[in-house]
C-alpha cells in the first residue's frame, strides 16, 4: 500500500465533502439505499473528472463497446498493487493492471459516493451498466 494512494483518496475525499458538501455513504450502506444520481450531478460534483473501471487482463476489451451489467467505479487513480486493498477488489490474486475511463456525464444512473466495504477507497456504483457514448478511450490503458 503506497503513501501516495492514500494522499489521492485522502485528497478526493476532501474535494468531495469539504469543497463539494458530497456526502459519502458509509461502510455497510446498501446498494438500494443510496440515492439514484444522474451522471451530470456526478459529472459537476467530480468536478468533470472521469470515473476509472479497472480491469482484469481477461476483461480488456470486454466493455468497450458499454455494458448493462453492474459495475463499481471510483475516481481515484491508483498503481495496480494498490487496486486490491483499496478497492477490495474480488479474485485478489490477480493484478489490475488496467483501466478504463467513464465520462460521468454521459451515464444516466449513478449511485455513490460510497466508501468502499472491506477497502479503504471510495466508490460509485453503475447500477445499470454504461453506455458506449460514456467510454472516453478507444481502449483501456496499460496502468503501471
Amino acid at each position: 500500500m503506497s503513501s501516495s494512494a492514500w494522499l489521492a483518496t485522502v485528497l478526493d475525499m476532501e474535494m468531495l465533502e469539504l469543497l463539494r458538501g458530497v456526502l459519502i455513504s458509509p461502510r455497510g450502506t446498501l446498494d438500494g439505499d443510496i440515492l439514484d444520481k444522474t451522471g451530470g450531478e456526478v459529472y459537476d460534483e467530480l468536478g468533470g473528472r472521469y470515473l476509472l473501471r479497472y480491469l482484469l487482463p481477461r476483461q480488456v476489451g470486454m466493455f468497450n463497446r458499454g455494458s448493462s451489467l453492474r459495475h463499481y467505479t471510483t475516481p481515484t487513480p491508483y498503481a495496480p498493487e494498490d487496486t486490491i486493498t483499496y478497492l477490495n477488489l474480488p479474485t485478489p490474486r490477480e493484478g489490475r493492471e488496467y483501466v478504463m475511463a467513464l465520462d460521468p456525464s454521459k451515464i444516466p444512473t449513478i449511485k455513490g459516493p460510497r466508501w468502499v466495504e472491506g477497502g479503504i477507497g471510495i466508490e460509485y456504483l453503475l447500477p445499470n451498466g454504461f453506455p458506449d457514448t460514456s467510454v472516453v478511450w478507444s481502449w483501456e490503458k496499460k496502468v503501471t
